[in-house]
C-alpha cells in the first residue's frame, strides 16, 4: 500500500464506489521509536489512496478510521479538542488531514470483540484468553475510554457510507468505562474468575514505555444528530460482545 504505482493499478482495477481504508500501524511503541515507518504506514499510504480518488472519473467515498489516541485529558472529547501527545496520534492525525483534503470521513473509534485475525489479538481476547487459562494479569483503573464491539461499529460504518456523511466524527459507546471495571464486566459476564485480575494504575507497570492518554471517552453527539441513531451504552455493547466468545 505504500508504492504508489501498486496502489493505482489496484484500485483502477476495482473501481470501487467506496474505499474503507483501515491500513494502519497501531503499535503505539513502536511508532515512536520508528517514525518513518509509523508515517508511511498511517500517513504515506493514505496519500496513494486519496491521489487515486481526486484523479478517479467519478464520485468515490473515502472513509478513514481513527483513533480515539489524538486527545488527552478528561473527557469525553468532542472532535475540535484534538491533543497530541505521542508519534502515532501524531501520525494518525496527519492521516486525517490527507482524508478530509480528499473529502473523506474521518472516524475516531476504539473497538473490541473477536477478532478475525489469527495474528492479531483484541482487548477481549487477551482477557479471554488469560481468564481461562487462570492467567494473572493486572487491569488499569485509570485508564477510560468509550469503545464499540466490533459488529456495532460495522453497522455504524455501513449507515454512515448510506448516508454519505463527509467530516470528522467520534465513533464509540454512549458512555464509558475504566480499562478495569470493563475488564471485570466482561469476566462475570462469561462466569470467568476474576479473582485473577489485580487493579492498579498505569503508572506501576513497567512495560508502557510511550505515553498515553488515560481518558480517551469520545463524546459522540454529532454523529448521533447525522447518522439519527442513539449509540449504545459500553455495557450492552459488553454483553453483545461476550456471546461471540459463548459459541
Amino acid at each position: 500500500m505504500s508504492a504508489p504505482e501498486e496502489v493505482m493499478d489496484m484500485l483502477n482495477k476495482l473501481n470501487p464506489d467506496a474505499v474503507l481504508n483501515l491500513v494502519g500501524m497501531t503499535n503505539v511503541d513502536f511508532c515512536e521509536s520508528y517514525p518513518n515507518e509509523a508515517y508511511v504506514g498511517n500517513v504515506k499510504t493514505l496519500e496513494n489512496v486519496a491521489s487515486w480518488i481526486r484523479n478517479a472519473k467519478k464520485s468515490v467515498q473515502l472513509i478513514h478510521i481513527s483513533t480515539d489516541q489524538v486527545y488527552d485529558g478528561q473527557g469525553p472529547h468532542a472532535e475540535d479538542k484534538v491533543d497530541l501527545k505521542n508519534y502515532y496520534a501524531f501520525s494518525k492525525y496527519a492521516g486525517e488531514l490527507v482524508a478530509g483534503m480528499a473529502g473523506g470521513l474521518i472516524i475516531r473509534t476504539n473497538f473490541f470483540g473477536k477478532s478475525k485475525c489469527e495474528n492479531r489479538a483484541s482487548l477481549t481476547d487477551w482477557l479471554f484468553s488469560n481468564l481461562t487459562e487462570n492467567n494473572p494479569i493486572q487491569v488499569f483503573e485509570d485508564v477510560l475510554f468509550s469503545p464499540l464491539s466490533m459488529p456495532t461499529l460495522c453497522e455504524m460504518l455501513s449507515l454512515a457510507i448510506e448516508k454519505k456523511l463527509v467530516g470528522v466524527y467520534n465513533l464509540g459507546a454512549r458512555d464509558g468505562l475504566s480499562k478495569a471495571d470493563f475488564a471485570y464486566k466482561f469476566a462475570l459476564s462469561l462466569r470467568l474468575n476474576c479473582n485473577i485480575m489485580a487493579r492498579c494504575s498505569s503508572d506501576e507497570v513497567n512495560f508502557i514505555k510511550t505515553y498515553r492518554p488515560k481518558d480517551m471517552r469520545l463524546d459522540v453527539q454529532r454523529f448521533e444528530r447525522a447518522a439519527g441513531v442513539t449509540l449504545p451504552s459500553l455495557v450492552v455493547e459488553i454483553d453483545r460482545a461476550t456471546k461471540e466468545y459463548q459459541k
